[in-house]
């Protein structure tokens, strides 16, 4: 009898965590689609960081990295589903990394990337800051920020990244 028991409570156990399937990701890396990305171009991309509190704060993103990363299938599929819908996502291809571009944001959370060829591309940056938790402690708050831009060559395309 102990052993039915636990060969059921087993049985529940992994029916439970059965129903919990993560997200299946529908597009996989494809250098093809970043091959238009790895020439130099003539386009540039600036903007502003920043992110509001629920109180109608603004929090720059001064200091804070900015990507640029080509908006090819496989990084709307993870733009639209890990950062907008906040599912949980395999962690991103590595071989992105030689198809996108960071910088700093100044002090007033302004960026700017140059030589950029003509293209779609989204925009990222992590703008953090602590709050008041309890009496003695604090919270971290805040989020990822970001934003889709379109550019063509020789035009300056201005982005307010945020969300």
């Amino acid at each position: 009898m102990k052993a039915l028991r636990g060969v059921l409570l087993v049985l529940v156990a992994l029916g439970i965590t059965g129903c919990a399937t993560p997200y299946q990701p529908q597009q996989f890396f494809n250098m093809v689609e970043f091959f238009p990305y790895q020439t130099k171009g003539t386009a540039t991309v600036r903007g502003t960081a920043f992110l509001k509190t629920r109180g109608g704060e603004v929090r720059l993103g001064a200091g804070n990295e900015v990507e640029l990363v080509p908006l090819v299938p496989y990084i709307e599929e993870r733009l639209q589903v890990g950062t907008i819908r906040g599912v949980p996502l395999p962690p991103r291809d590595p071989r992105v990394d030689a198809f996108s571009r960071k910088t700093i944001a100044d002090a007033q959370g302004n960026f700017e990337f140059t030589g950029l060829p003509a293209g779609r591309y989204v925009l990222y940056c992590a703008i953090v800051w602590e709050v008041p938790f309890g009496s003695y402690t604090t919270q971290t708050t805040g989020g990822t920020a970001y934003a889709v831009v379109t550019v063509k060559d020789g035009e300056t395309a201005k982005a307010l990244v945020t969300r």
